[in-house]
């Protein structure tokens, strides 16, 4: 099988990680697996948790800030709300931060300040298969600048195209949007235009270096791993 993205494990302060793009084609689905592949197999170093060769049964990073993407809305909602639109289901499991023209669409914590599809007990991911790209693409280990560059510009467009469609969505019903934490909140329609995910709904219909940033793709695609 044709390898369009590969992972290499890099003795980075403990064992860490590198990211190179094989195929041009390559979409953010192929980097996706790869990443999953190397998480469950390279034994890469854990910072949060010395010992463990694996994340399962590890809740360490569940407490953090976990931006959507509007395919992580797509994929939860198949998984947990079938039937809920985009504001439905934010009501429920999202979180709405707006300050002044800026915003931000977490997931929704549990009263433990833990993520709300955290099973407390079995410390599991109740919806491990539609778990977000942020979640899918972190291990507490060291990595290069480029592959920590990668993973920050997928989320962070990926999250663009969220508040776009929320914007939109409140457009159509006439209505301001759901907002649950607002600091003299005015966000507008014209600041958060189409982006590479927009009209796709899956990760492997969006191609890698669309969403890249010229800079960025010429050092994944080099050609070469970066030495440890």
């Amino acid at each position: 099988m044709e390898t369009k993205v590969e992972i290499a494990v890099r003795k980075i302060k403990g064992l860490g990680y590198d990211v190179i793009v094989r195929d041009p084609g390559a979409s953010v689905e192929d980097y996706l697996t790869a990443l999953d592949r190397a998480i469950a197999e390279a034994g890469l170093y854990r910072a949060r948790a010395p010992g463990r060769t694996g994340c399962h049964g590890c809740d360490r990073c569940c407490a953090e800030r976990l931006p959507l993407t509007w395919i992580d809305y797509l994929n939860l909602r198949a998984a947990a709300a079938p039937d809920a639109g985009l504001e439905a289901f934010l009501s429920v499991y999202g979180h709405v931060l707006v300050d002044g023209p800026a915003v931000d669409i977490t997931l929704a914590a549990d009263p433990a300040g833990r993520c709300c599809f955290l099973d407390p007990d079995r410390k599991i991911c109740r919806v491990y298969p539609a778990r977000p790209l942020t979640c899918r693409t972190y291990v507490c280990c060291p990595s290069t600048t480029r592959a920590r560059r990668l993973r920050a510009v997928l989320v962070n467009r990926g999250e663009d195209e969220l508040v776009r469609q929320w914007l939109l969505a409140a457009h159509r019903r006439s209505k301001p949007p759901l907002i649950h934490e607002g600091f003299r909140p005015r966000p507008r329609l014209a600041d958060w235009p189409p982006t590479p995910f927009s009209g796709h709904t899956t990760y492997r219909e969006v191609p890698l270096q669309a969403v890249c940033p010229p800079n960025l793709w010429r050092r994944l695609s080099s050609g070469n791993f970066l030495k440890a």
